[in-house]
């Protein structure tokens, strides 16, 4: 009888040790991946191409890899995807400054911030990469713009540029004659990338009061177009 309840004593022994050990390994995980580590800051440089992909589900997905600084000006590449909602809300477009949550092993969280909230030595290593815009006139930058955009053409796409016209931009895709499904498929995907590109631009020149989008094939056939203007609303309130 006294080796049966002393063998119990030691099985129990044994399970809750098991179970302690099971608890610290899962709170060890769950703080690893979940729980809040640090804040890192960047900014999305002027070509930087956001124009969603589809994914398998057919939603409307941008990838962004950004170098990026904590308070210390210590250096890391984050890596984090945003769902282009119907508002469109999630992008964050050339020049916007982003903080990005992470835990010790994942990005857990992003949002747009105001360049005033970033920490002083973050800052300091941010301006250091970032170019921004040199452009003195519209022109100038229209033309900055159309070599961006250039480097990201697709066999389909025969020509991207941008033009200015009085205070608006014009930014036109031509795809081939007989690329009409590229073309459908492009204004799909630009139409929430020119959404916020309104409020990237108006921030290198203020006196601009509009940029349109035109999606065409190369027989001169209008597949897409769109003004955006001062009355796009934005919000990059979300975590």
């Amino acid at each position: 009888m006294k080796k049966r309840k002393t063998g119990l004593w030691i099985l129990l022994a044994v399970v809750g040790v098991v179970a302690i050990l099971t608890v610290f390994f899962f709170k060890r995980y769950y703080d690893s991946r979940y729980v809040l580590d640090d804040y890192y800051y960047t900014v999305v440089p002027p070509d930087y191409d956001i124009t969603p992909y589809l994914d398998e589900q057919g939603g409307r997905v941008t990838d962004y890899s950004l170098e990026c600084y904590n308070a210390d000006g210590v250096a890391r590449v984050l890596d984090f995807s945003v769902l282009v909602d119907s508002h469109n809300s999630d992008l964050y477009p050339a020049g916007t400054f982003i903080r990005v949550s992470v835990s010790k092993q994942l990005v857990i969280g992003r949002r747009a911030v105001d360049e005033t909230s970033v920490p002083e030595k973050a800052m300091r290593m941010i301006r250091a990469s970032y170019t921004p815009s040199a452009a003195s006139s519209l022109a100038e930058y229209a033309n900055e713009r159309t070599r961006q955009l250039a480097a990201n053409n697709t066999p389909s796409l025969e020509e991207v540029s941008c033009e200015p016209d009085g205070d608006t931009l014009i930014y036109t895709y031509t795809f081939s004659a007989d690329a009409r499904e590229s073309a459908d498929a492009a204004a799909q995907l630009l139409d929430p990338v020119y959404y916020v590109q309104f409020r990237a631009d108006k921030q290198v020149f203020p006196e601009l009061t509009a940029i349109f989008l035109q999606v065409r094939q190369s027989d001169s056939t209008m597949v897409f177009t769109q003004r955006y203007d001062t009355r796009v609303e934005f919000d990059y309130e979300n975590e």
